[in-house]
């Protein structure tokens, strides 16, 4: 499954986040299976592949198309992960103490240090910092 970290403009595939260069125009980036028409948000080049995130007009499902050479290899959907969300997105890899510990960081409140130098841990083998999430988790 592929996720885009709404709050902090990152694609997590394969439990790695990567960052993409967001197209600011409505350029055309396929056809919904609504029937909308969906429209560019992010590109993203991962060695060989490049990937792009694409939104529905209509539905607002997103779509991840993969090419290889500029030729169309896949499409995966993507799962949207609003700030809404967000501390649910990370109980799937974080502990509650972990997250705890990062909450209470963001909030200026107590927590333990060790809990957060894991989540932190868990969070740089993503790809993810914790500067990043701080702002989200207020």
């Amino acid at each position: 499954m592929i996720y885009l970290l709404e709050p902090i403009k990152k694609v997590v595939i394969e439990d790695i986040a990567y960052v993409g260069k967001e197209v600011k125009e409505k350029y055309f980036g396929g056809f919904c299976e609504c029937g909308g028409m969906m429209f560019q948000k992010i590109w993203l080049d991962i060695e060989k592949t490049k990937i792009l995130i694409s939104e529905c007009e209509k539905c607002w499902k997103n779509s991840a198309y993969f090419f290889n050479s500029y030729r169309f290899t896949k499409k995966e959907e993507v799962r949207v992960v609003e700030k809404i969300g967000f501390t649910e997105y990370l109980r799937s890899f974080l502990s509650d103490l972990e997250i705890e510990a990062l909450i209470g960081k963001a909030r200026d409140r107590s927590y333990k240090p060790s809990d957060l130098s894991r989540a932190k841990k868990k969070l740089n083998d993503m790809n993810i910092s914790i500067e990043e999430l701080i702002g989200v988790l207020k």
